[in-house]
């Protein structure tokens, strides 16, 4: 596609008097225009045309993409880590199923950072826990 802007021409009436203004759009988004009979000033945006529109189209659709993607890996993590925290608190050998349950948990968020305040507190509450010992 091409990237240069297209010329654009809009024309209309003026509200006031009726006098036909004209506006040729370049590159840019917004012109200002004065009424030559009446010179009231009129803000103009530039039109949108169909080779723009797919443009926009086309990045919203790969940018829906990566999102969902993005959200099929988030689950995908979250199930493991859900899996992860079941099976580990269903241990009946060492009896520290939960201790390794929280500390699955808090490494899957540090690793992740879906969470990152919650990951500083976590972080700042271990290293307070070991100041203590």
């Amino acid at each position: 596609m091409n990237n240069e802007p297209f010329e654009i021409k809009v024309s209309f009436a003026c509200q006031h008097c009726e006098q036909k203004i004209q506006v040729v759009f370049g590159g840019e988004p917004v012109a200002v225009v004065c009424c030559a009979e009446c010179h009231k000033t009129f803000t103009v945006m530039r039109p949108t045309i169909a080779e723009e529109i797919l443009i926009d189209w086309e990045n919203e659709a790969m940018f829906q993409k990566i999102r969902a993607d993005k959200t099929q890996t988030s689950n995908s993590n979250l199930m493991a880590l859900v899996i992860q925290v079941v099976e580990l608190l269903t241990w009946r050998d060492k009896g520290d199923g939960q201790v390794e349950a929280i500390r699955a948990m808090r490494e899957w968020l540090i690793e992740n950072e879906s969470v990152s305040p919650i990951a500083e507190f976590i972080e700042v509450a271990d290293k307070r826990r070991r100041f203590r010992r």
